[in-house]
């Protein structure tokens, strides 16, 4: 893990863009928890972060997104 990834564990609250969203600009960027440690993947080069979205139930599967996409996050007690 890289010293941009210290602080994407899980309870990070973070803010993210969402991609291929149109429409005004406070839609396009979401808010949510990260549930688990970022996942590299060796083949597209990206770093993947599992997050729940707010405003889904806890049953419902986290979301990845990429780590290139969160714009803002706040590291937890």
């Amino acid at each position: 893990m890289d010293q941009g990834q210290q602080g994407l564990r899980a309870g990070t609250r973070v803010t993210y863009k969402v991609r291929g969203r149109t429409g005004d600009v406070t839609r396009l960027c979401r808010r949510g928890t990260v549930t688990g440690t970022p996942i590299f993947d060796r083949y597209t080069m990206e770093v993947w972060v599992p997050v729940q979205p707010d405003g889904t139930s806890a049953d419902v599967e986290p979301s990845l997104i990429r780590k290139d996409s969160i714009v803002d996050m706040t590291v937890g007690p």
